[in-house]
């Protein structure tokens, strides 16, 4: 159900991931020019000690963006869990009708009308 708060909450939404993006070519042109004039000005960029042990900079990216669905999906599920029982009051609260209290309703309804019939 869209309310005229989720409406706006999605809307800013859409603005923070329109900016996170509007980032990815200024940086990528900022970091390919670094990259560009260090490249020509030295011939062998030397590598790290124990660089075998390393990871690089997409494993770690990949990683932790991994790490990340990983939590916001567990978060959801407890957070859907907990509001799932919390549902009695909050329902009650927001005026809405309970899954339990409409299908008891319509069960209700189905035995008044199979009995006149």
């Amino acid at each position: 159900m869209s309310t005229p708060v989720i409406n706006k909450v999605s809307e800013i939404q859409d603005y923070v991931i329109l900016g996170i993006a509007s980032v990815k070519d200024p940086a990528t042109n900022a970091v390919t020019t670094v990259v560009d004039f260090v490249t020509e000005r030295v011939e062998n960029v030397p590598s790290v000690p124990f660089a075998e042990h390393l990871p690089t900079p997409k494993e770690v990216i990949n990683n932790g963006a991994k790490f990340a669905t990983n939590v916001v999906s567990t978060s959801k599920d407890v957070a859907l869990s907990v509001a799932k029982a919390a549902a009695p009051v909050t329902d009650q609260l927001l005026d809405r009708k309970s899954a339990k209290k409409t299908a008891k309703k319509v069960a209700k309804n189905v035995e008044s009308i199979s009995a006149v019939a």
